[in-house]
């Protein structure tokens, strides 16, 4: 397989120079076959993902052929926010000439690399993705020598996939200025997952401007995992209920889906929103609900994709990145609607 111009595809010789074997080593153990120990079968294996070994009999004619197809890989299919992406990177990749592979890799670090294994498999001509998490940043990186790749979300400092994402620190400031300016002085953070660097840097601004203007700004954290966004909210909101703390003025969900979860747990209590507690989201995916129109913070997600595509399309051809241009932070905005109200009391 010929590589892109000025890149080292591994190849299978690669490999076995590496793990110190033959080829015919390298080439059994990923067919399965015998003539090997277990132990050596699992070493090659561990050889091959570490250098990212695509087989020839996948990867073959990426460069010279042009498939007008570009792959997208997302977390969690069901999650509306997730299938907003899809809906929209389908139609612009369309209008610009391409088709689409989505793959779902339910939040799993293995699932994911396999996808991206799969589409390098079918030829895609780039990956568009929203990562599991920050180990995603390591373990996908070395893919970037077979297709060009565009996250959807913000990676780790230093690691050199190129991104387009929401300016999240900007989205927690925006939120809790809204609730102060709207007179709020007792807030709480629902939702928050340490390990999602989009809700860290939410809470950091949230807590940086409430310090600074002196009101309270509380976080409401559990070690506990759950299925969804929405679970996550209507269980975090749930356990604080329970430990009759004080019901805050204003509540900042970690998304809109977490903030439906909010929703429910209160509609559950007779909590009214907004007459005795206020709701904001981020993302802006469920606006109008059966009960509440949320107000909540979101960049343009037609523009977050067209963006990424057109990225993707670049280096596709050849046209090298500066920093600055492979750092792409969108501007988002407060959409004002009927679950927050100015606080008089």
């Amino acid at each position: 397989m010929k590589a892109k111009q000025g890149v080292k595809v591994t190849t299978i010789k690669d490999v076995a120079r590496e793990a110190g074997v033959s080829v015919a080593t390298v080439s059994r153990a990923l067919n399965g076959l015998g003539g090997m120990s277990e132990e050596t079968r699992e070493y090659v294996l561990g050889v091959c993902e570490r250098m990212a070994y695509v087989p020839n009999s996948l990867a073959r004619g990426l460069v010279m052929q042009h498939t007008q197809t570009i792959g997208i890989v997302i977390p969690d299919i069901t999650s509306p926010f997730y299938a907003k992406l899809m809906e929209l990177a389908a139609g612009e990749a369309k209008l610009l000439g391409y088709q689409v592979l989505f793959c779902n890799s339910f939040r799993n670090y293995e699932m994911e690399e396999d996808y991206f294994k799969l589409l390098i498999g079918n030829q895609v001509e780039g990956i568009l993705f929203f990562p599991v998490g920050e180990q995603s940043a390591k373990n996908l990186y070395h893919f970037m020598r077979y297709v060009p790749i565009v996250a959807l979300n913000q990676m780790p400092e230093g690691n050199p996939i190129p991104y387009v994402c929401t300016d999240e620190a900007k989205s927690g400031e925006i939120a809790a200025r809204y609730l102060i300016e709207c007179g709020f002085r007792d807030m709480l953070f629902i939702g928050y997952d340490a390990r999602r660097m989009a809700h860290r840097k939410r809470v950091e601004s949230f807590q940086g401007v409430t310090k600074q203007a002196g009101v309270a700004g509380r976080i409401f954290e559990t070690e506990r995992q759950y299925k969804s966004s929405f679970e996550r909210g209507y269980r975090q909101f749930g356990e604080f209920l329970e430990q009759k703390t004080k019901l805050p003025e204003a509540v900042i969900a970690a998304s809109d889906a977490t903030a439906n979860g909010v929703i429910k747990a209160c509609v559950e209590r007779n909590i009214s929103i907004p007459e005795e507690l206020s709701l904001i989201g981020f993302d802006n995916i469920n606006a109008d609900l059966p009960t509440i129109s949320l107000t909540t913070v979101s960049i343009s997600h037609s523009l977050h994709v067209k963006r990424a595509i057109e990225m993707l399309i670049r280096m596709q051809s050849g046209i090298s990145l500066k920093r600055e241009e492979g750092h792409v932070f969108l501007k988002p905005e407060l959409i004002e609607r009927d679950s927050c109200k100015i606080h008089t009391s």
